[in-house]
């Protein structure tokens, strides 16, 4: 576990703003915690009066000095899209945007609340960085001033203190290396297996995710970034690893009571999107499927109807354990029982490329969150 002394602590006045964003915006200065001569001086404002202009609103800097603090300023018609504004106008200083890399994935802060990145609970690193996917925006960011004009505007002012995100992401990036070291450590016995490939996929994830902080880290401090590159492991190469092991994983498919090969198909061309090779007959890996079609009559209906029931499960040969199982069902009609059959087989296919894929996408990355 890592613990960091004295980080950041003002995150939590982050949060409380963020819940506190349909609040009234009053027409004086408002500072999350003013605690610092340069935060007094803000709310204070150019003519010292509470409802006189920030000195931060026109110029950041005035107020948070560039040597210790990367800044920006954002606004909006009300108070939260004037902080939102502000966080993304800060993240674009690391060149990047709101929704893009900089932010902290839904995997990573999973990863966290589930222990595999292993960081003490309630500490300033679990806090930022799941305040951060919360505001969607750098760690250790911290909106420190919101102003309203008076008339339509209201303005916030994002700030990260260097010396603190130093620490946090000096932290960060060893715990996150420690971690992946512990995911790749997989026996050779064990290297073409599903398990493996899912260890070795969170592991390119947090890789990912390391390559933004350094990024964070090179702007706040580029002699720290500087020290940390070298020990830092990127996701791409980590996912070649990925890809090699997929290769080398078989799954074979089959499908009982199909038609032409239809369904069986569509499974194989889902398992391929997803990297890995299909087919063999000693393969560890067996999906084992069945089609089943039957009449339905409805009243009142002159049209035919029938049922296609797909029941399918991804078993483990060696453990003989059902790893994932699948099914899907529906109905389709025609004027006619074989062309409502080929429709529902249409349907079938369908629903297999565009759900398996991603339910066995879903299925990998639950089984490295288990990690």
């Amino acid at each position: 576990m890592h613990k960091i002394t004295g980080v950041i602590a003002a995150f939590a006045a982050a949060s409380f703003l963020v819940a506190c964003a349909s609040s009234p915006i009053p027409k004086s200065s408002a500072s999350a915690k003013p605690v610092t001569s340069a935060e007094k001086k803000a709310d204070k404002g150019v003519a010292g009066k509470l409802d006189a202009e920030p000195g931060w609103v026109s110029n950041p800097r005035s107020v948070y000095s560039e040597a210790q603090f990367v800044s920006a300023v954002g606004y909006g018609s009300d108070r939260e899209s004037a902080e939102k504004n502000a966080l993304g106008a800060l993240i674009a200083v690391f060149g990047q945007t709101v929704k893009g890399e900089t932010t902290v994935s839904s995997r990573y802060t999973e990863a966290i609340k589930s222990g595999t990145v292993a960081v003490t609970e309630n500490s300033d690193i679990d806090r930022a960085v799941k305040t951060s996917f919360d505001l969607e925006t750098v760690v250790g960011a911290e909106i420190k001033g919101v102003w309203f004009d008076g008339d339509k505007t209201t303005y916030a002012v994002a700030v990260m203190d260097r010396a603190k995100a130093t620490i946090l992401y000096s932290n960060l990036l060893e715990t996150n290396e420690e971690t992946i070291t512990k995911l790749i450590a997989v026996p050779d016995a064990e290297r073409n297996t599903l398990d493996a490939y899912a260890r070795y996929d969170l592991a390119a994830e947090i890789g990912d995710t390391n390559g933004r902080f350094l990024n964070v880290l090179s702007v706040v401090n580029p002699a720290a970034a500087a020290a940390k590159g070298g020990t830092v492991r990127k996701g791409d190469e980590l996912r070649l690893e990925c890809l090699r092991i997929a290769q080398n994983i078989p799954i074979a498919v089959n499908v009982t009571n199909d038609r032409d090969g239809r369904v069986k198909g569509a499974f194989s061309s889902a398992i391929s999107s997803a990297g890995f090779k299909t087919g063999g007959t000693d393969s560890r890996y067996v999906l084992d499927g069945s089609l089943a079609l039957s009449e339905v009559v409805l009243s009142n209906n002159a049209n035919k109807f029938v049922r296609y029931i797909v029941d399918a499960k991804l078993t483990d040969t060696k453990t003989g354990s059902v790893l994932m199982p699948y099914n899907i069902s529906g109905r389709e009609g025609h004027t006619t029982i074989p062309e409502a059959e080929n429709r529902a087989l249409r349907a079938a296919e369908k629903k297999i490329s565009g759900d398996y894929n991603k339910a066995f996408r879903d299925y990998l990355a639950q089984l490295s969150a288990n990690k």
